[in-house]
């Protein structure tokens, strides 16, 4: 492997991990928006903010998966 090959990987697999870290972070406030709204501590009288934030979650989760697969796949080449 040349060195601009490794320096790409490097450069891709850093990516793949703060886009990971990003999509997780929202996942993590779309969870804690469904908590406020089920227990009545986040004003929402028809629901929609639970709705919403149980379809997002239910939509990110496996794009956080397949990202965080293709790091452990690029880290795990890299070795």
């Amino acid at each position: 492997m040349t060195d601009m090959e490794s320096t790409s990987r490097t450069v891709l697999r850093r990516v793949v991990l703060g886009a990971f870290v990003c999509v997780a972070a929202v996942i993590v406030l779309l969870i804690g928006r469904v908590v406020l709204s089920a227990t009545g501590l986040s004003f929402d009288p028809h629901g929609y903010g639970m709705f919403g934030g149980i379809l997002f979650t239910v939509v990110l989760t496996p794009v956080a998966l397949a990202l965080w697969l293709v790091y452990r796949s690029l880290r795990r080449r890299g070795k």
